[in-house]
């Protein structure tokens, strides 16, 4: 149940259900989520470990803001991880892994196709939640694990921004696929920074342009 719990409040801060800033009572949460207040208590813990949620000595909790100086860091961050990560897993990669891969890429084409945003954000952190877990390194997969939490409370953002982007990061993601396939560690590495960098450029000028004097990121509309 507190498994659960946690997962559904995770998807729920990251579409956009809880605003920044926004109080989170555990007698609230229970009775959206329909359970008792205890499984409750241990998500709100975990998230906070996450980066999602913020409490005082006093036991109150609230999603955390965010801010466009920190959405900027962060994809900066993941384009350097990441970026070595599939330079690396070039010369290693398996058929098996390779099939992964191309499944969550094909699912991101054909939900750009339909315009099945929830079905594209799958595929995206399916892509690189692979990309991570066939790597192999433990270290490398937990700071990447904080680095997109940030990264997926904008992806939602991302797409009612610019619809269009999700056809284009499919088009990008199956480019770092093909090099990968061929082993090409050198190609993989710059077509996957170069998707992030188009994705962050792209989302922080937006947010400056429009939000800079705000502290906190607004809420994206839900589909």
């Amino acid at each position: 149940m507190a498994e659960q719990c946690y997962a559904r409040l995770r998807d729920a801060i990251l579409q956009g259900a809880y605003s920044p800033g926004e109080r989170l009572t555990s007698v609230r949460l229970a009775s959206d989520l329909g359970v008792s207040r205890t499984p409750i208590r241990a998500a709100l813990q975990r998230l906070k470990a996450d980066g999602l949620v913020d409490s005082d000595d006093n036991r109150a909790a609230w999603v955390r803001p965010l801010t466009v100086d920190e959405v900027e860091q962060a994809y900066e961050i993941a384009g350097a991880l990441e970026g070595m990560l599939v330079k690396r897993l070039a010369a290693q990669i398996s058929d098996a892994d390779l099939r992964a891969l191309d499944e969550a890429i094909t699912q991101m084409e054909s939900a750009a196709t339909s315009g099945d945003q929830h079905a594209w954000v799958k595929g995206d952190e399916t892509f690189h939640h692979l990309l991570s877990a066939q790597a192999g390194n433990p270290l490398l997969n937990s700071m990447l694990q904080r680095v997109e939490t940030v990264i997926n409370r904008v992806r939602f953002l991302s797409l009612n921004i610019r619809p269009e982007g999700a056809a284009l990061s499919a088009q990008e993601h199956r480019r770092v696929y093909e090099a990968l396939a061929a082993h090409d560690g050198q190609r993989a590495r710059i077509a996957h920074e170069n998707h992030l960098d188009r994705v962050r450029d792209e989302n922080v000028a937006f947010l400056k342009a429009s939000f800079g004097s705000f502290p906190t990121l607004p809420t994206p509309s839900r589909p």
